[in-house]
């Protein structure tokens, strides 16, 4: 479920845009939070190949923290349930090579307008970290990692430079930053006549949207190669 701008004006401008547009919030009958086991069911489906991309991040210091972002992390579960799997894993890795794990950080990101208040409420209290990471890490019913939201555009930079060493986004890339120019003008070959979806459109239309769409995803690869520690990797559904 997603909220959208009402009445008859629906395409508006990348910037409105992105402070108006959001998966439904809250906790109600209609919220993503109770609307998204599908992408829970294709989440679980991804399993192994996520893991086989986390076998292949190149793993630091344990005395350096390991920090994972989830990119598009809505408001419902699914994103808390995802980066645990991360963590756990990883954790696993260094234990394997005899060390112990190290602290861990998680960082979730949406546009402004996601509800992230709920998604918070969802967490898991903090683990004590006055014990050992295998201590919190075991503690099923405890969050093991520090969380905090990041409100903006996957389109933009979002962290620091060489900051990130997993990123994960699932189902959120096929939202594009902005309805193409040439769709919204009438005298363009283009021009959609006010609809918001594409089908039984002419070509152009939809070269119009495949032109957007490798506009954003260049510049989501950009953003995030400044992003990405060395040897870290990222993991796109």
């Amino acid at each position: 479920m997603f909220m959208a701008p009402k009445g008859d004006n629906v395409l508006v401008s990348s910037i409105k845009l992105e402070k108006i547009f959001s998966m439904k919030g809250g906790k109600g009958e209609s919220s993503y939070a109770n609307n998204s086991k599908a992408q829970a069911i294709h989440a679980r489906s991804m399993l192994h190949l996520l893991k086989e991309t986390l076998d292949r991040v190149q793993l630091s210091s344990p005395e350096v923290p390991f920090v994972v972002a989830d990119l598009g992390c809505s408001s419902g579960s699914n994103t808390i349930n995802t980066v645990d799997v991360i963590i756990k894993h990883i954790a696993k890795r260094y234990e394997a090579l005899g060390y112990n794990p190290p602290e861990f950080s998680a960082f979730f990101s949406d546009l402004p307008s996601n509800d992230f208040n709920t998604l918070f409420q969802l967490f898991p209290p903090l683990a004590n970290h006055g014990g050992s990471m295998e201590e919190t890490l075991a503690a099923d019913s405890h969050r093991s990692y520090f969380a905090a939201g990041v409100p903006g555009s996957f389109y933009r930079r979002l962290f620091p430079s060489m900051s990130i060493d997993l990123f994960h986004s699932a189902f959120s890339l096929h939202w594009l930053s902005q309805v193409p120019e040439s769709v919204l003008d009438k005298r363009s070959a283009a021009y959609n006549k006010g609809r918001v979806f594409i089908h039984g459109a002419n070509e152009s239309t939809a070269n119009a949207y495949k032109k957007q769409f490798q506009t954003d995803l260049a510049s989501f690869l950009r953003s995030r190669a400044k992003e990405l520690k060395k040897g870290g990797s990222m993991f796109l559904a």
